[in-house]
């Protein structure tokens, strides 16, 4: 039976934050990928949002632009909706950077991007 291509995108997906892929056996509720701390839901769509995608390349290359170490971040959230319900959007390697920084820091061994040592993030 061939591969669909959303499998093997959670399957990397998966490998990359050092977790693992839920199958689709009824037991997911929402979420695609665990790893660690973090539940992932993954999305293989064409169609992102061009003002989404076009956010985040303008902030990607302002960060680039910058001096020193910068990610670049889009924080989007809806009129009237809580601050706290704001979504992050930023770009998968610099995730990874930015977990496997924090993981570092705190004396965390492998590749876990999971975090399960990681404590509060803030």
């Amino acid at each position: 039976m061939p591969d669909h291509a959303w499998k093997a995108f959670e399957r990397r997906l998966a490998t990359r934050m050092g977790g693992r892929r839920i199958p689709v056996t009824g037991e997911r509720d929402g979420a695609d990928i665990v790893a660690g701390r973090f539940c992932y839901q993954a999305k293989l769509r064409r169609g992102m949002p061009s003002y989404l995608r076009d956010w985040l390349l303008g902030i990607v290359g302002a960060a680039q632009r910058r001096p020193g170490p910068c990610t670049g971040v889009v924080v989007w959230k809806p009129p009237r909706a809580r601050d706290d319900d704001a979504v992050v959007v930023l770009r998968l390697k610099d995730w990874q950077a930015l977990v496997a920084a924090h993981a570092t820091r705190s004396g965390a061994s492998g590749p876990d991007l999971g975090l399960e040592s990681m404590g509060d993030v803030t």
